[in-house]
Order: structure tokens, then sequence, then C-alpha cells
């Protein structure tokens, strides 16, 4: 989804990026028309990343090498000043320099590894984000710390890694609350099995490594291990404009729409029609769903302008509460268009009610209807055609609730269930995001505003989203520079 020059005249730090994720993530942002900053203890492997950047940089854009050991204050205090003496600015820091080490707590050596995994994967983390922090606040940019599975996931004699990991998402989400107001946003990408240098760095042979990556194929939902690739479109994605309100998230990385068939649910308005948008102007045939046949037609005329083949897209009128409008939903798409990719179940219905309050249970039924068991019905329509197409199921969900919890849940389950067949299965959790989901729950507009207002204030950006916000990420899961999410 990284257009070409999309991060033109941006300067970019990747620390440990003369190998591979970091390499990745330097030659990704080379090819989008960054600057880039390659880092790493080994002048000649810094000297080939950079001369592989510069290959595929569009405008021939020749990276500023830095051989430096960011375990060291001066050498981190030295990349910083060059790369300010060099360009004038820095948009993106990139925390990615990282080791692991195999140690029990028994260990003769534990103090002495103990120093060595915590100064690189979290004191240098935390001093090149100390001393970047005023050149970003002057460029509004952003930071991006690699982490780990690990960091939620234990192995066996890893558990220096595992803390390490740990640390670095927390940093990250008291780093986005403290330097959203300043315009920063700070986000980690945590990725699974990924097949770098890292283990040979342990001290592990080349069968043993194989032998260990095949096994745990075996045990991830899209039976392939990631590759720097995967972990590098994540980063891009994360550092780019298109996620604008997403800060302190941690992105778990573990497990091109033209021609697409994405069925939308409850995308007569808000971020249901911002993500209809989005699919039609990638190119896509989009399937519009609401219940009232208006705005389900005004979205549909909307998404035939910006489509670039003026695609039309097709309309259903229903109610995902009610199973015979759900089966009517998917045999129609399938009738229009042979085959589905996408499925994005959005439909959503709020309301206020105490525990004490005497409809709670007819209220409670409504809820769960529309938000958890609709999805539960609409995915099991959906299986096997998403199956053919090797698509994905993208589920929104949000920050709070009972029904959040159970979608989340059901999610994860999902994507456990359904990876084997190639089906990828992902959450959005939106925080508050300025639609008309307040009005219909039953508050006046000014009600609403207020709520919105109040919310936004408390939030580290200073800012509500809006529904492109949650439809940018929608895209990206959905796409296949997302393909081991």
């Amino acid at each position: 989804m990284s257009e070409t020059n999309e991060f033109s005249g941006k300067v970019v730090i990747i620390s440990g990026s003369s190998s591979g994720i970091g390499a990745g993530i330097a030659i990704q942002f080379s090819k989008a028309g960054a600057h880039v900053v390659v880092t790493g203890l080994e002048d000649d492997k810094v000297a080939e990343v950079a001369k592989q950047c510069l290959q595929c940089s569009p405008n021939g854009l020749k990276p500023l090498e830095v051989v430096a050991d960011i375990t060291k204050d001066d050498d981190c205090k030295r990349l910083i000043d060059l790369t300010i003496e060099t360009f004038s600015k820095i948009d993106i820091l990139v925390n990615n320099a990282g080791i692991c080490l195999f140690s029990t707590i028994d260990d003769i050596n534990i103090a002495a590894n103990y120093d060595k995994i915590m100064n690189v994967n979290m004191r240098s983390v935390v001093y090149l984000t100390h001393l970047a922090v005023k050149h970003l606040e002057k460029t509004r940019g952003n930071i991006i710390i690699t982490s780990s599975v690990a960091s939620r996931k234990i192995f066996p004699m890893c558990f220096l890694y595992n803390m390490s990991k740990s640390a670095v998402d927390m940093f990250t989400r008291c780093m986005a609350l403290e330097l959203g107001p300043k315009g920063i946003r700070v986000n980690s990408v945590n990725p699974a099995a990924v097949n770098t240098n890292i283990a040979i760095a342990m001290g592990l042979s080349r069968p043993l490594i194989d032998q260990m990556f095949a096994d745990q194929e075996k045990s991830i939902p899209m039976q392939r291990q990631g590759t720097p690739i995967d972990v590098a479109n994540a980063v891009l994605f994360l550092a780019s404009d298109k996620c604008s309100f997403v800060n302190g998230s941690n992105f778990f990385v573990d497990g091109g729409d033209a021609g697409k068939v994405v069925v939308i649910t409850g995308s007569s308005s808000g971020i249901g029609a911002a993500a209809a948008l989005q699919f039609s102007k990638s190119g896509a045939q989009v399937v519009i769903t609401g219940r009232n046949a208006q705005n389900v037609s005004k979205v549909a005329k909307e998404c035939q302008k910006i489509s670039p083949k003026g695609l039309k897209a097709l309309e259903v009128v229903m109610d995902v509460s009610k199973d015979e409008d759900c089966k009517r939903l998917i045999d129609s798409t399938i009738k229009s268009f042979g085959k589905l990719d996408i499925l994005v179940n959005n439909a959503a219905k709020g309301g206020f009610k105490s525990i004490s309050d005497p409809n709670i249970m007819d209220e409670f039924q409504a809820v769960m209807d529309t938000n958890l068991r609709s999805v539960v019905y609409l995915t099991h329509l959906s299986v096997e055609h998403l199956e053919k197409t090797k698509g994905n199921i993208i589920n929104v969900s949000a920050v709070a609730g009972i029904r959040p919890s159970a979608l989340d849940m059901f999610s994860r389950c999902l994507a456990l269930e359904l990876g084997p067949k190639g089906i990828r299965v992902n959450v959005v959790n939106p925080g508050a995001v300025r639609t008309n989901f307040g009005t219909a729950a039953g508050l006046s507009k000014p009600q609403f505003e207020f709520i919105l207002n109040a919310l936004g204030k408390s939030y580290p950006l200073g800012r509500v989203g809006e529904s492109i916000d949650i439809a940018n990420v929608i895209l990206f899961l959905a796409s296949d520079e997302s393909s081991f999410v």
C-alpha cells in the first residue's frame, strides 16, 4: 500500500538496519522516497544495505551511513547529531536494534547477560528516544519500536528477552501518552517468527534454525514464517499519515485490492461508509449494506464516482440481526460477483442503559444480536467462499464494553481456526470516532458533541478519531502487505 514517494522528503533513522528486519525497513522506506539513515556495528554490512537503498530509491537518494554501537551513549548522540547535520531534521525514528540470548536463572553469567540484553533492547531505545524527541516535536514525527510476540508469549531459556520486550511494549504506551500532546505518535510492531540472522547470532546452527522455523510454522495459523518485508510493511503503515490516529499500539505481525469483492456491513454511514469509499478508490467491488435504502444508495453512488473504473457497488438493504437477511446478503454477493474476498463485520448498535433499567434484557438482546450474533453468523456463511479466495475477515470492535471483549476473543479464536484454510482474521478497536453512532443511540447532537470533545481532550493526540482513520487501518489489514498479520 506504500505508494512511491509516499515518504518523499522524510528523514528516517533505523537502528540495527545493517541486516534482517532493519534492512528490510530501510529498503522499503527508500522505495517510498525517504532519506534513510542506515546504522549497524559492521561497516561493510552498513555499506551493503545503503547501496541497496540507493538502487531502489526513486530519486536516487544516497543514505547516510553511521557505524554505531547503540549501547554506547556517545554513539547514540553521534547518530542523532550526524542526522541533523546532514538533513537538518528527523521525521521518523525506528528503534529496531535487538538481540536475544539463551539464559536460565542459575546461569553463572546471568548478570552480564541481563546487562547485555537490556542495554541493547531497552536502554538504547530510551536514550535514542530521549535524544530524538526535540527534533521529532518540530516535525510532528513519530517513533516505531520493534518489539516481539515474546512480550506476551514465553519461550524456554529466553526470559531475559521476554522481559525486555514486555518493557518495550509498556514504554511504547507510556511514551504515546507523554508525547502525543507534542504531536509525536509512538507505536510498536511485535513480529512472530522471522527468519533473520538473530538466531545465528545466538549461536544456533543453520540446520537447527531451519528445523526450529519448520516446527514453528506448524503452530502459526498462516502456516509460514514471517519475512523482514512483512514487518517492514507494518512499520511503513504505522509511520504513514494513513495511521494518524494510531498511537500507543502494539501491532502484532504474527500470523492491493483491485478486483477484490468486499462486503461491508453497516456501510451506509460512518466508519463503514468510509471503508467502502476507500476500498472503491483502491479498485475493489464493494457491497454496501444498511437498513436505510436512501443512505445505502447515496454511499453506493459516491463509491461509483471515485472508483478508478467506475465500478457500480452492489446495494443490499438489510438488517444484520435477521438470519434470512444475512443469507440474502451473501447469496446476492456470490450471484453478482461469483466470489467473496473480504468480509468487514462493521455493523453495530449502541445504547445507554444501567443494570437497573427495567428494559435491560431487551436492550441486551438487541445489542448482542446486532453486534455479536450477526458477526458469528455472517462469518459462518462466508467461510466457504473466503476459503476459495484465501480471503480475510476484519471485525470492527471498540476499546471498551462487553461486546468488544467477546468480539476480540472471537477474532482470535477464528484466526487460529481459519488460518490453515488461508483465511486471515483481524480486529480493529477504535476509540471515540466522530460518526452518527451517538445520535443513533439516543443522544442529541449537542450532547454527543460534548462527549466527543471531552474524550478528545483526554486522548494523547488531543482529538477523537474520524471515520477515515479507521478505514485506513481496515484497508491495510485487508491488503497483501498485511499477509502475515
